[in-house]
């Protein structure tokens, strides 16, 4: 439980404005080192070429962006294991050490001489890892600032973060054009030859997010009177036990999506002992972990769902991040919409995403200060569906737009969490915000279903509208996508209050 309101130290800052300056400015920076990695750490993309680029089918390539939104939930479990205001500094530098290590690591393992299957499952595990430690690293840096600087004096950081942080995103685009070839904006660059134009790609992003593990030991911290006591084991055995769930559901649809032809042989292969999970049975084990895993973070956060516009928010919310793991299938359809390999447009792909962002940002700022909390969602929704319109309907240069409105309507990870907050009592916004971190989980297994819609499709031989069996997937999977944003979109017209009042039980 949060302290109440008058005793809220996140809501006033003993420190003087030099040192809250200083924060702000540290802020600005950690996060700005956040945005020039984004090429590697916005998971999906980039991954989803290098996957393909070593022959993986579809659903692999859409693994990497799965696994990093489904462990967004490890933000709860760090917070609930280190609970101490004064282990923030030293949690943050821990958490960009560790995606600064697996950056080099992968970096690494694609240099050495080592088997396919070694280096794909090494990008997959980059997903993963990066999905654990950035959402948490965001996480406390909001805790750092709150703690750090008064309300009224954050602005200096959201428009240096928020506003310059997507150009260097841009500017890490650009070298990644550089690096792995394409054209942009009349430009055209040969890039590298691979392995090397990953390998310097991925390794680049090291040294990035170790500045960010040395920036963040500067921030200034008034320790607190009382040291809030980890809450026992009994208290998070839900949250605990979705996670090994949602691990082993992703696991076992995975076995399970193995070809028929390559099962046989691994059958074959196998001693009899060995081969006692069959693909149909792992598939169902998958299901069953699943629903497990819905009915475990459920019951953790089972005072959400207690009260009606939280849970109607909450649906909206994962309805339409489902849009978020759709970049990996809208990069491999560069082949057939632009006539190249999905690496020679991830560069540019990226840009127009953070170019798009920035411009949106101020306009979708400015749109809120005159209107309400749920015209964000409505907005940021739309724009989402705009660009899976764009998608299926556009080829040629002009298909590469579609990337650029996708990145602006990425900004629904900021307006539906504000609309959450919005709709939270003050002694459960701490709860309630760590319940958003976690929302891209249930909507994670949406990356998986687009890229078995894709290899369904093909496998299957189904053209239709003159399109080949791939294309026809690929807009499927488009068109998939978007019925599930317009879901959530018409949700929130229809029930959610414009501005939200906390605590409307449900009767």
């Amino acid at each position: 439980m949060s302290p109440s309101p008058a005793a809220d130290p996140l809501q006033t800052c003993s420190l003087t404005w030099p040192a809250q300056r200083w924060n702000l400015l540290l802020f600005a920076a950690c996060t700005g080192m956040q945005y020039l990695a984004a090429p590697v750490l916005y998971v999906g993309i980039t991954q989803a070429s290098l996957c393909d680029h070593l022959g993986a089918d579809a659903r692999t390539s859409n693994l990497p962006g799965t696994l990093y939104f489904a462990m967004t939930a490890m933000p709860a479990v760090i917070a609930w294991m280190s609970p101490r205001v004064s282990s923030l500094k030293r949690n943050l530098c821990l958490l960009y050490g560790i995606s600064a290590v697996m950056l080099a690591t992968l970096g690494v393992i694609l240099a050495l001489p080592v088997s396919t299957n070694l280096k794909l499952a090494m990008v997959v595990l980059q997903g993963g890892v990066s999905g654990a430690v950035m959402p948490a690293a965001i996480a406390l840096l909001w805790e750092v600032i709150g703690r750090g600087s008064d309300e009224s004096r954050r602005g200096l950081a959201l428009s240096l973060a928020f506003g310059l942080g997507p150009l260097l995103a841009v500017a890490g685009s650009f070298g990644q054009t550089a690096l792995l070839g394409g054209d942009l904006f009349g430009l055209h660059f040969d890039g590298l030859e691979y392995p090397t134009n990953f390998i310097i790609l991925f390794s680049a992003g090291a040294p990035v997010m170790a500045t960010a593990a040395v920036l963040s030991q500067f921030f200034v911290i008034t320790p607190v009177e009382q040291e809030q006591p980890r809450e026992p084991v009994s208290a998070v055995i839900g949250l605990l036990i979705g996670i090994a769930l949602s691990m082993a559901a992703i696991g076992l649809v995975q076995f399970a999506a193995v070809p028929i032809e390559s099962a046989t042989d691994a059958i074959e292969a196998t001693p009899p002992s060995a081969t006692s999970v069959s693909p149909a049975l792992a598939k169902s084990a998958g299901l069953v972990c699943t629903i497990g895993a819905a009915l475990a973070f459920v019951h953790h956060f089972r005072h959400v769902f207690q009260q009606r516009t939280l849970l109607i928010a909450t649906i909206v919310t994962i309805l339409v991040y489902a849009g978020n793991v759709i970049p990996s299938n809208m990069n491999l359809y560069s082949t057939e919409a632009l006539g190249n390999l999905p690496e020679k447009y991830a560069g540019v792909q990226n840009m127009l995403r953070f170019g798009f962002k920035v411009v949106a940002g101020v306009s979708l700022g400015w749109l809120l200060t005159r209107t309400n909390p749920r015209a964000g969602i409505v907005a940021t929704s739309s724009i989402f569906l705009i660009a899976m319109i764009w998608a299926m309907l556009v080829t040629g240069p002009w298909y590469l737009i579609a990337f650029g409105i996708h990145g602006a309507g990425e900004l629904v990870g900021v307006y539906a969490p504000n609309y959450i907050v919005s709709a939270s009592r003050r002694d459960e916004l701490r709860r309630n915000m760590a319940f958003v971190t976690m929302l891209m989980v249930p909507a994670a297994p949406a990356g998986y279903l687009y890229g078995a819609i894709v290899d369904g499709v093909k496998q299957s031989g189904w053209t239709a509208f003159g399109l080949s069996s791939v294309s026809l997937g690929f807009r499927l999977s488009f068109l998939v996508c978007g019925l599930l944003i317009l879901s959530g979109i018409l949700l929130a017209v229809a029930f959610l209050p414009a501005r939200p009042k906390p605590n409307v039980q449900l009767s």
